[in-house]
């Protein structure tokens, strides 16, 4: 019987490359190239890159289920794992089944791999909380699959961005605090990207320890990935908070807009112009301040070409509480400014009505003082000019009030 001879190759830059695998799939199964016709191989240690097929081909649309299943494959160490996670994909927009044992190879690949995620993720807890006093966290782990590589991001995030390196059998990974080095034993590691690797077989956010990181932007990195609640996964992005993590004012608003869904920044939608110039009036400068939300992804209803805004339920606030948390633990503002009802009972942690709490100092458990105002949303809703003006008149009032609380700076 003669042999099927592949007629396409792709060389990958490292053992899980997705991106690259990724991107030649999608060129690959448009063209409805089938499996046997491609030959997969992992470029040696200092072999210049070679191109993955880049053609042209229909769009189409994966599961997130699906393109999930065949990223934990790339994570085994199975030799034709490129070649099951491409029939995967293949099968799925061909409308073809799968060979019943290749599938069956595929779930239990999966399963392993999921299964060794969980311990990687429990045993390097022990490891990060046993510590060794030196400078760079090392450790050395036993794996049979590739998860460890796939965590990469989550070990980086819950060491705050701070340097590490890891063992593993036959390789070794490490990330020098501006970039992630990976090769094999008997060669030097060589730089890769984050973006090029298998997303984990359980979300990043998953088994983070949140209060254990000490930095900013490794919270942010962190809150990007979340997809805890079904907002994130219509929402365009997660919207972060931003400004100076030295900030001795912090103004907490609802939920990121239509607006800021777009650009991934807080405020810089209608209302947030409304809410710069309000800043300037009272004497406040942005910059100099931090800025964000209790809920961090725009959770809203389709009317037609629209996204209707939805107010934010007490299942979305809790999820994105330890974020917000996050955010108040690390920078610890003198004065934290609540924009709106939304806001305030999130961080008072009772039912708050803006008519009784706002305009005046609140004493909160951290030592922080606290003011309650309206969303600046509210003011662009009410209809009338002279109570518009009126309303805008007393928010810059609260600003002022909110500016004259802040502990002076020191000499």
């Amino acid at each position: 019987m003669s042999q099927t001879i592949p007629q396409t190759t792709v060389t990958l830059d490292h053992p899980v490359d997705f991106a690259r695998w990724r991107s030649a799939t999608r060129a690959l199964v448009g063209q409805h190239v089938p499996p046997e016709d491609i030959a997969w191989h992992v470029a040696p240690s200092g072999t210049p890159d070679t191109p993955a097929p880049a053609q042209a081909a229909p769009p189409f649309r994966i599961p997130r289920e699906t393109m999930q299943m065949a990223a934990d494959v790339l994570q085994s160490m199975l030799p034709d794992r490129f070649t099951l996670a491409y029939h995967l994909i293949y099968a799925h927009v061909t409308g073809t089944a799968m060979p019943p044992p290749d599938l069956a190879r595929i779930e239990d690949a999966a399963d392993t791999v999921r299964a060794e995620t969980a311990h990687l993720r429990h045993d390097l807890f022990t490891l990060m909380q046993r510590g060794d006093g030196q400078e760079a966290w090392h450790a050395t782990m036993a794996a049979t699959t590739y998860a460890p590589e796939s965590n990469a991001r989550f070990m980086t995030f819950q060491l705050s961005l701070a340097p590490w390196r890891l063992a593993l059998p036959g390789r070794r990974m490490e990330w020098t605090g501006e970039k992630l080095l990976y090769g094999q034993d008997d060669a030097a590691p060589a730089p890769i990207a984050f973006g090029s690797l298998p997303p984990p077989a359980m979300p990043l956010v998953t088994d983070l320890d949140i209060p254990r990181i000490t930095v900013l932007p490794a919270v942010a990195l962190a809150a990007r990935t979340c997809r805890i609640c079904p907002m994130a996964r219509h929402a365009t992005q997660t919207v972060f908070g931003e400004g100076r993590s030295d900030a001795r004012m912090m103004f907490v608003g609802e939920q990121p807009g239509d607006k800021e869904d777009r650009a991934g920044r807080p405020f810089v939608g209608p209302a947030g112009q409304l809410f710069d110039r309000a800043l300037l009036e009272a004497g406040i400068e942005r910059d100099d301040t931090y800025v964000t939300n209790t809920v961090k992804h725009f959770k809203f209803r389709p009317r037609g070409t629209r996204r209707i805004h939805e107010k934010a339920g007490p299942e979305e606030i809790a999820n994105c509480a330890p974020w917000l948390a996050a955010e108040r633990r690390i920078i610890r503002p003198h004065v934290l400014v609540m924009l709106g009802a939304t806001a305030a009972s999130a961080l008072l942690g009772r039912h708050v009505t803006i008519g009784r709490e706002r305009s005046r100092a609140i004493t909160l458990e951290d030592g922080a003082t606290g003011v309650v105002t309206v969303h600046p949303s509210f003011l662009l809703r009410v209809p009338d000019d002279a109570a518009r003006a009126r309303e805008y008149d007393r928010f810059v009032a609260d600003l002022k009030l909110a500016a004259s609380l802040r502990a002076p700076v020191a000499p």
